[in-house]
């Protein structure tokens, strides 16, 4: 959509949370859609440089076309002076993210991932001859529903034609752009800030890196830069090399021994063959390639926590099948199997079905996370919640919940792109944080009498959903809860009393059937107003 001189159509929401030195932020909307509005300060609106710096934010942003750079919409004057639309991302910035999920770095993989995204930007930058500069945590995002890496803010970017506008963020810059030195200035001044990036998630997540994630900060931190990364591609090289494996775990003991001795145990850490080792070690039990711990002694329970790297595939269909014990005798004693331990079958794409046993009652976060293979579940009688992430981007076509669930947790079904159909039992009260959130495929929901809680972005991105219910109990939406389910057309809300609700959906052709008796109600009602009203339930 062309939306330069649509000035007069620009509806303004609320400040978007950004305040920069020179420039106040909203979210705005053009003709439905939202986006991001960066406004130079009146203060600065007849200032040169100022006004030069947006100008070569938005021909920088506009040239160049990459996943993780915000993408730049137009530029345009009004009263209040020069502004600029951009695409409008939910997400955080990466301090926000750091602040509120620590834990999400202490998964190493996430660091890497987030680093080869960061990098991807940059030598998109760097092939357009602009070197960033001002790489910090609050200029680099992470989106609500996958974590991907948006780097944002282009005004202190250095370009041709826009050299005197360049910037700096101190603490964050390397030393030849801390001194002024811009003659020196390119890409290895970027991989320094990378390097601060590093050493700031480190820090302030408190967690602690590999030996070569270590060495990879270490090396973008040099002062000399002729000693750094000598570009984004070659850093990223580095971050993809993948240690060596150990083929056979044989006399533990010894091998443990000598990788410590000889590779570097935190080298060795994070891969896969660390996992199989770690579980080998650790494992009570062996049965059919699986391995079990014992969770009690006293209530002779244990718990599912891997399983061997290659497993035998079932004659018939030739697919892996994890059959999960009931019990499991360990030296002389049955232990019943209770629990699934948190990542205990996560990334293995060869799965294709699990035989969940009855005694089962617990499945741990991330259990299944990325089983791509995995397309069909029956989770067993006596599951009472459904932990974070457990089966995040598998390649569930149907699932099968239990009478005995009562709450599906943060992002547990998000990124099942060929789930079309799920019922949600009675006895549910809650769907936590973007629960089915970019399930692309969903075409059908059925909600509970039960339900209670909605929570944020449950349903994000939902897009072939056309219609959902929601039952009389429910007493809170979060915010986002059906933004971009772009088939939604119809919401049937049963409730008496209008949800006192946030932004739930982005778009206002949409209609809302609701109490004969309430339609005034949701008439007066913030949100809800934005829809078109029936009162036919």
């Amino acid at each position: 959509m062309n939306i330069s001189g649509l000035v007069d159509n620009i509806e303004f929401q609320e400040p978007a949370g950004y305040i920069g030195a020179t420039s106040l932020s909203y979210v705005v909307r053009v003709e439905g859609k939202q986006y991001f509005m960066k406004q130079l300060r009146p203060e600065y609106a007849s200032e040169l440089r100022y006004r030069a710096a947006f100008y070569k934010e938005y021909e920088t942003g506009r040239r160049i076309s990459n996943r993780h750079i915000l993408h730049y919409e137009s530029i345009g004057e009004n009263a209040d002076g020069l502004y600029l639309l951009m695409e409008h991302v939910n997400g955080q910035t990466l301090d926000e993210k750091i602040k509120h999920e620590p834990e999400w770095f202490a998964n190493e993989k996430h660091v890497e991932r987030l680093l080869r995204q960061l990098l991807d930007g940059l030598e998109a930058l760097h092939s357009n001859n602009v070197a960033y500069l001002d790489l910090k945590p609050d200029n680099v995002m992470l989106t609500q529903v996958s974590n991907e890496v948006k780097i944002i803010d282009l005004g202190f970017s250095f370009t041709d034609g826009y050299s005197h506008t360049a910037g700096r963020t101190l603490g964050f810059a390397a030393p030849e752009l801390a001194e002024g030195r811009m003659g020196e200035v390119d890409a290895r001044t970027d991989i320094y800030a990378v390097g601060r990036l590093m050493l700031y998630i480190k820090e302030q997540a408190k967690v602690k890196y590999s030996r070569r994630l270590e060495r990879i900060m270490q090396q973008c931190l040099r002062e000399q830069k002729q000693e750094r990364f000598e570009s984004a591609k070659e850093m990223s090289r580095a971050l993809n090399r993948k240690s060596r494996t150990i083929k056979t775990l044989v006399a533990v003991g010894c091998i443990a021994t000598i990788i410590a001795a000889v590779w570097g145990w935190k080298q060795f850490e994070g891969t896969e063959s660390h996992r199989q080792l770690m579980m080998y070690i650790e494992k009570d039990a062996e049965v059919g390639g699986l391995y079990y711990v014992i969770t009690s002694e006293d209530s002779a329970t244990c718990m599912a926590i891997g399983r061997q790297r290659k497993l035998a595939k079932d004659k018939e269909t030739g697919d892996v099948i994890i059959y999960l014990s009931k019990e499991v005798e360990i030296r002389g004693k049955l232990y019943k199997v209770t629990k699934i331990a948190e990542a205990a079958f996560s990334e293995y794409p060869d799965i294709a079905s699990v035989s969940f046993p009855p005694t089962l009652r617990e499945i741990g976060d991330w259990a299944f996370h990325g089983d791509t293979s995995l397309v069909y579940a029956t989770i067993p009688e006596g599951i009472v919640a459904l932990s974070n992430h457990c089966f995040r981007g598998t390649g569930l076509r149907s699932v099968k919940l239990p009478r005995s669930l009562r709450r599906i947790g943060n992002a547990t079904f998000v990124d099942n792109r060929h789930l079309k159909e799920v019922i949600i039992p009675e006895g549910v009260e809650s769907l936590e944080v973007d629960a089915f959130g970019n399930c692309k495929a969903l075409e059908s929901i059925t909600l509970p009498s039960t339900l209670k809680t909605i929570s944020r972005g449950v349903f994000w991105e939902c897009s072939k959903l056309k219609e959902i219910t929601l039952p009389a109990g429910l007493t809170t939406i979060g915010e986002y809860a059906f933004f971009h389910c772009d088939s939604l057309k119809h919401i049937y809300n049963h409730s008496p009393e209008p949800q006192d609700i946030p932004r739930i959906v982005n778009r206002k052709d949409i209609t809302l059937h609701v109490p004969a008796a309430s339609v005034e109600k949701y008439r007066n009602a913030q949100h809800w107003r934005d829809m078109t009203l029936i009162g036919d339930l």
